[in-house]
């Protein structure tokens, strides 16, 4: 399926050409969209045609821009979802592979009625469907009860087993937990932590559900890009991406998200290069080379 779609990837993304295992990956500034304010989380849903968008925050506000035949559209602030608070981490689920709707958006919120300009204490993960693009055709957001916590849950991601993974920020740091449904219908059950030592979290995992990409603590108190894998249904001790990873920014690099076909992964740094602070960035998945 990948090498039917690889030449309109190269025609919408100039860098699909340069896909390749390297002994340094190169990532692209996505600079039609970053500023000087700090953009952070993405989530991008362009698919093999080089169709979708990309949601993101800049200085926490939910932001999206389009990608299309004429390439990226320029950010803009996305006030479709009818959630009062902050949003945050957004994962966009398809139905059905190649169809853009239904979907069921998954993200992250402080939002609490009761409290003063609607922003509770801590984030909780909702979700909402989608059931096509013309007006606000959204159902009602509902939380999931299962995960949501006193604590903050954040960064979901629904593989196509049903496993959501999602960050927790436990009394030790964050922890990546895990929570099974036995249908898309059915409620997830109660989550279980993942065996990934404290601090690692913000996963992203391939097709297979077999390797995840997460962001980890690095000295300094700076932030950087690792890659753990499955085996007898254990997840290996997180890789540090060393040839991706800059050590000139500040904060360094977190927030990885895997596009739909796992081939490009997009992530946010404050490296040199950039527009200022932290910028989105993208490369393709095989420069990253084979886990050891």
């Amino acid at each position: 399926m990948d090498r039917l779609i690889v030449p309109l990837l190269i025609a919408f993304f100039p860098f699909a050409a340069l896909a390749g295992e390297t002994e340094t990956p190169k990532p692209f500034n996505l600079a039609k969209i970053n500023s000087a304010k700090d953009e952070d989380e993405p989530h991008s849903t362009v698919d093999g045609r080089g169709l979708g968008q990309i949601y993101f925050t800049c200085d926490g506000e939910l932001y999206s821009a389009r990608h299309d035949a004429k390439g990226w559209q320029a950010g803009q602030p996305y006030k479709d979802l009818p959630v009062r608070g902050d949003v945050r981490s957004v994962f966009v689920h398809f139905a059905k592979s190649g169809v853009s709707f239904p979907q069921t958006i998954f993200y992250a919120t402080n939002s609490d009625a009761e409290k003063p300009n609607d922003r509770g204490n801590n984030f909780d993960i909702y979700s909402l469907r989608r059931n096509s693009a013309s007006g606000p055709d959204f159902t009602v957001p509902a939380p999931l009860h299962s995960v949501c916590t006193p604590a903050d849950e954040m960064h979901p991601w629904l593989t196509s087993e049903g496993k959501l993974y999602f960050s927790r920020k436990t009394k030790e740091g964050w922890r990546v937990f895990v929570a099974r449904r036995g249908k898309p219908d059915q409620p997830f059950e109660k989550p279980v932590v993942v065996e990934i030592p404290v601090g690692f979290h913000h996963t992203t995992l391939t097709p297979d559900g077999k390797t995840m990409y997460l962001e980890g603590p690095l000295p300094g108190n700076r932030w950087g890009l690792f890659r753990s894998t499955q085996s007898d249904g254990k997840w290996s001790e997180p890789e540090e991406l060393k040839s991706l990873n800059n050590a000139e920014g500040k904060t360094g690099d977190r927030s990885p998200n895997l596009s739909r076909s796992g081939s490009y992964l997009y992530f946010a740094s404050d490296r040199p290069g950039g527009k200022g602070g932290l910028d989105i960035w993208y490369v393709s998945a095989t420069e990253l080379g084979k886990p050891k």
